[in-house]
């Protein structure tokens, strides 16, 4: 767990750790980090990067791109690629959370 007051980077550090920085566009990356040994910006598998890198956000944070996609996300993150099968959990999702229509 990282505690620190606000503005001291925490955030900042977890989204380099997790790789959040890649969803922004035009990022640029220089530098090496490693975790156990190995470059997190080297050729790896980021949803399993993501799997030992968590956050808490303190409000919910979408990714800038459609509600649609953020449901996807997590969908296609766990190798989910089927389009109907993605459309459906989408769907009964936000119809659950009552957001569909």
């Amino acid at each position: 767990a990282l505690i620190g007051p606000s503005g001291c980077g925490k955030s900042t550090l977890l989204r380099c750790l997790n790789r959040m920085n890649d969803l922004i566009e035009g990022v640029k990356i220089t530098g090496k980090l490693a975790m156990d040994g190995e470059d997190i910006y080297g050729n790896i598998d980021v949803a399993d990067l993501r799997i030992k890198v968590g956050m808490v956000f303190q409000k919910p944070n979408p990714f800038p791109m459609s509600i649609y996609e953020n449901v996807a996300y997590g969908l296609r993150a766990q190798g989910i690629k089927d389009k109907k099968t993605i459309d459906e959990v989408v769907e009964r999702s936000l119809r659950g959370a009552a957001l569909w229509d």
